[in-house]
Parts: C-alpha cells; sequence; structure tokens
C-alpha cells in the first residue's frame, strides 16, 4: 500500500505524486496513483503522465505496464491531426511491452498502425520492435508488409546494418530463409550477427552446405563463439556430420560451455558413449546440460543404471534433466521407475513439472494400464490450471483409453475446446481398442461433418476400429473416402488393416484378391494377418499356401509355424502338427509366451503361461487349485 507524506511542496508540484512511482507494484498501488491524478488534475499534466508511461511500461510488474497502455491509449493515440512529426519515442516504449511481452505480441502491429494513423513520425527503433513481434509469432505477412514500408519510407535501407539484421531474423525466424538470404546478399555491410544470422537460419532448415559456404566466406575476425557453435550443432544434426562437428570444435580458438554440451550431445546421438564420456571428464565446466545428454546416451543405449548413476549424482537437477531420466526409463520399458521420478518432482518444491514432463508419465502411466496413477496426474493438471489442450489432452485421451476406462476418455475429449486432428485420432483409436467400432465410425464420419482435415493415423485408426467390429461395408467406404475424397495415398499399414477387415468377415479370397492388387509389396504383417484368417474361419487350402510363402520370406517368425500347426489341429491332422513343431525344434525356433497385466493395490503385476517366478507363485497357484475344486460350481474365464 502506498503512503503519500504531507509535502511542503508548493500545491501545483508533481514532486509528490512522482516519489510514489517506485514502490508502486500491485493493482491497489495502481488504483491509488490514479485517484490521485484523478483528484489533483494531473492526469492533464503531459510531463507527469509522460513520466508514468515512461517509468511504468519498464516495470517487470505487470499491473503497472496494463496501466501504463490504459494512460497512453487514453491520451496520446488519439492526436491532433495538425500535429505532425511527433517524437516518437513515447510509442516505442508502448509497442515494446507488446513486442517482448507475454500477453498478445501482435498488438504491436497494431500501435505501430495507430502512430501512422496519427501522423507520429516512424524510426528505426519503431520498426526494429514490431519486427520483433512478428519474429516470435511467425508473422510473415506483417512482416512483409514493414519491410515494404522500409523501402517507401526509406528508412534502413543502405548502411543501416541494425535494421537490416532485424529484418534477416525475421524472415529466418518465419522460416523464409530465401527471402533473408536476398536481404543479406543487398546489404552493402554486414556484420557477425548478419552472418550468424543466416547461419542459424540455414543450420535450421537442414542445409548445412549452404550454412558452410557462408561460414568459410566470413572473414576470420567476425566469427566468434555463436559463429562456431551454430556450425557445431548442424553438423551435430546430420547423420553422419559428427566427423566434422569434431573437426570444427578442435579448430575452435576458444570454447564456452555450449561448445562443450554440442560435442557431448553430437557423440552421445552417436552412440559412441566412451568418446562422450572421455570428453564430460575432461570439460572444465559442467552444468545441466551436461549432465542431461550423458543420461540421454547411456539410456538411448539401454544403460538405464549407467544413466541413472549420473542422475543421482548431479550436483543440481532441473525439470529438464528428470525428464530426460524419466524418458530413458520409458524407452526402456521401466514404466514403475518413470512415474517414481514424476512423484519426485511433484515432492520438490525447486521443481515444477513442464508440458513434457506429463506427456511422459501419461505415457507410461498407459503403458502400465495404472488408472489411478492416470488419475493423479489429469487432477494435478486441473488443479494448476493447466489448460488441456494440445498434446496433453491427446495424452488424457489416450491414457484412459488404454487403462479400461474409454468414459473419461470421452470426457476429456469433449472437454477439449480447440480440438485438432492428433485429439479425434487419439478418441478414434481408443473406440477402437475398446470394440466400439460403431462410435469410432460415427466419430470420423462426425469429423467429416465439422471439415476437420483427417491424416494418415485417422484412416488407420478408423479402419482398425471397423475391422474389430465386423464393419466391412463401412470399412471399404472410409478406405475410398481416403483415396478419392481426401487424396491421401494409402500406406502399406491402412492395405493391412483392409486386409483385417476382409479376413475377421470371413472373405478369404477376397483378401487374396485385394492383395494382388496391391500397388505396394506386402510384408510378413500382412501375409499373417491373412494367415490368421485362415486360421480363425478354417480355411486350409489358403492358409497352408500363405505360411509356405511366410516360411520362405521370414524363416524365424513363431506366428507362422503356430498358426499353421493350429490350422493343422483344428482339422485333426496331428502328423501335420508333429511335423511343423519338429521343424521349430531344428530350427531353435521357439514360441514367445504370451502375458497378462493385472493391478493389485496399485501395483501391477505381470504373469506369463506356466508362471514360476512371481514372489507368491505358490499363493495363486493354491487359489487355482481351490478353484478348480469347486467346478462345475466357479468357471475360469
Amino acid at each position: 500500500m502506498l503512503v503519500c507524506a504531507n509535502s511542503n511542496q508548493p500545491w501545483n508540484s508533481t514532486l509528490p505524486t512522482l516519489i510514489l512511482f517506485p514502490n508502486c507494484k500491485t493493482l491497489t498501488d495502481i488504483k491509488q496513483i490514479h485517484a490521485r491524478l484523478l483528484t489533483t488534475g494531473y492526469i492533464k499534466n503531459n510531463s507527469l503522465i509522460t513520466k508514468l508511461i515512461l517509468n511504468f511500461s519498464s516495470s517487470p510488474y505487470t499491473p503497472l505496464i496494463q496501466f501504463a497502455r490504459y494512460i497512453f491509449f487514453s491520451q496520446y493515440s488519439i492526436q491532433n491531426p495538425r500535429k505532425k512529426q511527433e517524437d516518437p519515442f513515447l510509442w516505442n516504449s508502448i509497442i515494446k511491452t507488446f513486442s517482448h511481452g507475454d500477453d498478445d505480441p501482435k498488438q504491436a502491429v497494431f500501435v505501430l498502425s495507430l502512430m501512422l494513423e496519427n501522423g507520429v513520425r516512424v524510426d528505426k527503433f519503431s520498426l526494429s520492435l514490431v519486427l520483433k513481434a512478428c519474429s516470435r509469432l511467425d508473422l510473415i505477412k506483417e512482416g512483409m508488409q514493414i519491410h515494404g514500408l522500409m523501402r517507401k519510407f526509406g528508412i534502413g535501407i543502405g548502411d543501416n546494418v541494425f535494421l537490416q539484421n532485424c529484418l534477416i531474423c525475421m524472415y529466418v525466424r518465419c522460416g523464409c530463409v530465401e527471402f533473408a538470404r536476398q536481404v543479406f546478399d543487398r546489404m552493402p555491410e554486414r556484420d557477425s550477427v548478419s552472418f550468424n544470422s543466416m547461419i542459424d537460419g540455414y543450420v535450421k532448415t537442414r542445409r548445412i552446405g549452404l550454412a558452410r559456404e557462408l561460414f568459410d566466406s566470413m572473414p576470420l575476425g567476425m566469427k566468434n563463439l555463436i559463429t562456431w557453435n551454430s556450425m557445431i550443432c548442424g553438423y551435430a544434426q546430420s547423420l553422419d556430420g559428427f566427423k566434422v562437428a569434431w573437426e570444427l570444435f578442435e579448430e575452435m580458438p576458444e570454447r564456452d560451455l555450449v561448445s562443450w554440451n554440442l560435442i557431448i550431445d553430437c557423440y552421445a546421438k552417436c552412440g559412441k558413449m566412451e568418446t562422450a564420456r572421455a570428453l564430460f571428464d575432461k570439460m572444465p565446466k559442467r552444468d545441466v546440460v551436461s549432465w542431461a545428454n550423458m543420461i540421454y546416451g547411456y539410456a538411448k543405449l539401454g544403460s538405464v543404471d549407467i544413466a541413472r548413476g549420473f542422475f543421482d549424482n548431479m550436483p543440481e537437477r532441473d525439470v529438464i534433466s528428470c525428464n530426460v531420466m524419466m524418458a530413458g526409463y520409458a524407452q526402456n520399458g521401466h514404466y514403475s521407475e518413470a512415474i517414481d521420478i514424476f512423484h519426485d518432482i511433484l515432492s520438490d518444491k525447486h521443481l515444477c513439472p513442464d508440458s513434457i514432463t506429463l506427456l511422459i508419465a501419461l505415457s507410461a502411466i498407459a503403458k502400465l494400464g495404472n488408472i489411478d496413477e492416470g488419475v493423479e496426474v489429469h487432477f494435478f493438471i486441473e488443479e494448476s490450471g493447466l489448460i488441456v489442450d494440445g498434446k496433453v489432452g491427446v495424452a488424457l485421451i489416450d491414457m484412459y483409453a488404454k487403462c479400461g476406462s474409454i468414459e473419461n476418455a470421452l470426457w476429456v475429449f469433449e472437454g477439449i475446446e480447440n480440438k485438432n486432428v492428433d485429439h479425434w485420432n487419439a478418441m478414434i483409436s481408443g473406440l477402437a481398442v475398446h470394440g466400439l467400432g460403431e462410435l469410432a465410425f460415427d466419430l470420423f464420419m462426425e469429423m467429416e461433418r465439422l471439415s476437420v482435415k483427417p491424416d494418415d493415423i485417422t484412416f488407420i485408426g478408423v479402419l482398425n476400429a471397423c475391422s474389430h467390429s465386423g464393419l466391412v461395408k463401412e470399412g471399404l467406404l472410409c478406405f475410398e473416402i481416403m483415396r478419392r475424397v481426401h487424396k491421401l495415398e494409402p500406406k502399406l499399414q491402412h492395405y493391412g488393416c483392409m486386409v483385417d477387415i476382409l479376413g475377421r468377415a470371413g472373405h478369404i479370397e477376397a483378401a487374396i484378391r485385394f492383395i494382388e492388387k496391391m500397388p505396394i509389396v506386402p510384408n510378413v504383417v500382412v501375409w499373417q494377418t491373412l494367415l490368421s484368417a485362415c486360421k480363425n474361419h478354417e480355411n486350409l487350402s489358403i492358409g497352408e499356401l500363405v505360411a509356405k510363402y511366410l516360411m520362405e520370406m521370414d524363416c524365424c517368425n513363431s506366428s507362422t509355424y503356430v498358426l499353421l500347426s493350429n490350422i493343422y489341429a483344428q482339422f485333426g491332422m496331428w502328423e501335420c502338427v508333429r511335423r511343423i513343431r519338429t521343424m521349430m525344434e531344428v530350427r531353435e525356433i521357439k514360441k514367445i509366451p504370451g502375458s497378462s497385466w493385472i493391478e493389485v493395490e496399485g501395483d501391477v503385476n505381470e504373469f506369463f503361461s506356466g508362471d514360476k517366478f512371481h514372489p507368491q507363485v505358490k499363493e495363486i497357484y493354491s487359489t487355482l487349485d481351490k478353484w478348480w475344486a469347486l467346478k462345475p460350481e466357479v468357471t475360469l474365464l
């Protein structure tokens, strides 16, 4: 709360009000200042109001910035038409609150248009600030208009390197590297920022050859750490560029922490962890990125224990390093450990989960099928005031569907206001998993009605749904909509889904004809789908032919032998069954055992057929024996 002292200043002095400015921080303070301006009449004092706007517009406190804008727009945005060529300094300070702020950078363009309407002189700082806003939001259309304005007024044309660099940066950030290069080539004078911006643009668009040309043509005195690091980053992104990246690293006149982290990241991505470890040990200084690179590299190779060792030895952690460790666990099938780290983040007052943390956690929960953990994460999202949209919304839908709660998945889906195609895909795939093919098909038709453009994944989901629900006509219709309406070229997965639809419905001959007409060579999965259909519908003649063809294609796949053996068993051809099993033994082919999962009091247990390794195996088999003794009163499913 502000307190105004009883000053001995003259009655018309603004000094007591000026003294209050540095202590103003909150909305309550703003209201007191505003009331004082109105009651004293200082609201009409241009000198005081100008000082207020300049002071508050550069404040780190949002209420002050908003008040500065309010006062500015009420006092200065409408000028006397006769008053031309006003100093743009005050206008620029307001533009900067938008261009560098977090609320709505696009308003910087609006303020510039007001300047032009009111005849206020636009200078290079006005344009540079608006170009900054265009860069942040990828406003290429508005950025090009600013470029045209510069040429029309002759501002920044010629030897103004600063404004030309702003243009290059805007075009690069908006993905128009060719336009940036045109500006670069027309510059009579260039500095290190000009070269670095262009090199960065080429690196980010993976045109490392053009970046190297600029790098080699750049005067040696202009090359700085940013230049060298950009080139190392570019080569690190390419599959075979680590050798050149290392040469550049060795050639650098000086190195900083970024240089070391980039080269270690390069070797970690290539799986060369011995070299990465040697560099890590040699580093003069390390930060959380250095440790995260090592964790990522070892986790990628499957060495999660070594990765965890690095994680535990970190002097300090941030949420990014925790995310890397979580992702390492999840990628290697250690889903429970990934969830444990998520709980560690929640319990650490210095860490706050970000969207990546939530995505990894929800993915791991979906793999475990642990709905209680999923509900807990969903509750955290709601309590944190996070908007359930984008990738988090997709992950929530997917998690609930895979954990068996399709109702909650539908509830999340319906609650998302701005749905994109990924949300629709997740919901359709979830309905397909639950055998709700008709609902999935209806949802797809709703997409069509709302003109939501489907993609490849959409059609995989809806075709799978039709397959599991026996919707042959609907599946054929979706396939034709994909080809004829949306002009999408079907991929191997889509053809495989169609074979599955026909095969499950018993149309074996139609499935054969469909495969013969495929423009893509069918793979093992397509043929195994047909073989499975032959087994389900007891088609011995086609099943034998398909199985023999599969054995020639992939002689080590146990599924083919098992399916053919089961087909023979259906017809009582036990000699053929023994022959197939003997063949498997000779070729040392073992059947992959099936497994099931069950959650008991928050713990997820996995069982294989004939499992003897569970810690409670004696109690489990004892209970099963009791159930069998109660037959036929109890039926085991």
